[in-house]
């Protein structure tokens, strides 16, 4: 029995599967280094909020001040940029916005609430219908 490569296959569903883009992490920025470094509690701490609108959301849309938003929760994901697999500029896609579609392509079975407890920053209560979209990928079309 030969199994093929699961990035480059056919969901059952008969979608065409997105390929994925993994870029070259620098050392020490791997998931187990970023696993480490938030169960140690060694990220800068935040205060989780009651509620974050749209226009609280939308303003942190920097590398030096990035937040998404993911199903309904708000996390500050500066910190985890240069750890995540796809690069940097594949996250500011989602910069100061709902990031759960984009999130969903390729990373549907991702525990993300565990991956991302130390970046909580509190429950969007606001409307996403204002927030700006999420910019396509140039590889995706």
């Amino acid at each position: 029995m030969q199994l093929g490569d699961p990035e480059n296959q056919k969901p059952s569903s008969g979608r065409t599967a997105t390929k994925r883009q993994k870029v070259e992490l620098k050392p020490g920025k791997g998931l187990l280094d970023w696993i480490r470094l938030s169960n140690a509690g060694r990220l800068t701490p935040h205060n989780v909020r009651s509620s974050v609108d749209q226009d609280e959301l939308s303003k942190h849309n920097s590398e030096d001040d990035c937040w998404i938003l993911l199903f309904d929760m708000v996390y500050d994901v500066t910190q985890y940029l240069e750890f995540h697999p796809g690069g940097v500029p594949e996250l500011m896609r989602a910069a100061g916005t709902d990031a759960t579609e984009l999130f969903n392509e390729i990373h549907r079975w991702v525990n993300h609430k565990s991956m991302l407890k130390s970046c909580l920053i509190g429950p969007f209560h606001g409307k996403k219908d204002k927030l700006k979209p999420a910019m396509e990928s140039p590889t995706m079309s």
